[in-house]
């Protein structure tokens, strides 16, 4: 086993900004399929000079309402997978009777917009079951209305059995590229199937 240790130090500006520390956090094994994206360059207000926060998601996110784009673009900005996120909000929003939505704090009272800085859920318009999947942009990872079996496996077989949260989402994968994008579709029709 080789443990590689790292420590930066640095504004979180300075973190934010550094292109080598960007590559050394999003190295995963194996193939990566990242997407291209324009690059949002915000003015530092203290030394006037352009910094680089990340990228910027082109369009509206398919599904989601309005008070959520800004945040859940930001979320993205870091995701290297974000258009297969993109695509996996889009086709399971298309399904009939989808919803992509925010949630509602403990503190939220009629009026208030909903929070879409945590997770998004899809929910079926009339399940009584809730979502059928939760979905994390800043991630890509998806927790799914199912409980891990031999099929899911054969399914999916990048999907993992969750062991704490709730008993009744007991699935969760991370979309990466196009073929974790295809098995979370996969995996997300069972889940809607069965609300």
């Amino acid at each position: 086993m080789k443990l590689i240790y790292f420590s930066f130090e640095g504004t979180p500006q300075e973190l934010d900004a550094s292109e080598v520390l960007r590559e050394l956090v999003q190295q995963q094994s194996g193939t990566v399929d990242t997407p291209r994206r324009t690059p949002r360059v915000v003015a530092d207000s203290d030394s006037d000079d352009a910094v680089d926060f990340g990228w910027r998601v082109e369009g509206d996110i398919p599904g989601l309402a309005d008070e959520g784009q800004g945040t859940v673009k930001a979320q993205l900005a870091f995701n290297p997978a974000a258009q297969q996120f993109i695509d996996f909000i889009a086709e399971t929003s298309s399904w009939e009777s989808v919803g992509v939505h925010g949630i509602k704090r403990k503190t939220w009272q009629e009026g208030d917009p909903l929070d879409y800085s945590g997770y998004l859920r899809l929910r079926r318009k009339g399940s009584q079951f809730g979502g059928f999947a939760y979905a994390f942009a800043s991630t890509g990872v998806i927790n799914f209305r199912l409980q891990h079996s031999d099929e899911i496996a054969e399914l999916a077989p990048d999907a993992h059995r969750l062991t704490t949260g709730h008993r009744r989402y007991r699935v969760s994968m991370q979309i990466r590229d196009e073929r974790t994008l295809k098995q979370a579709l996969a995996l997300a029709q069972l889940a809607y199937d069965a609300t």
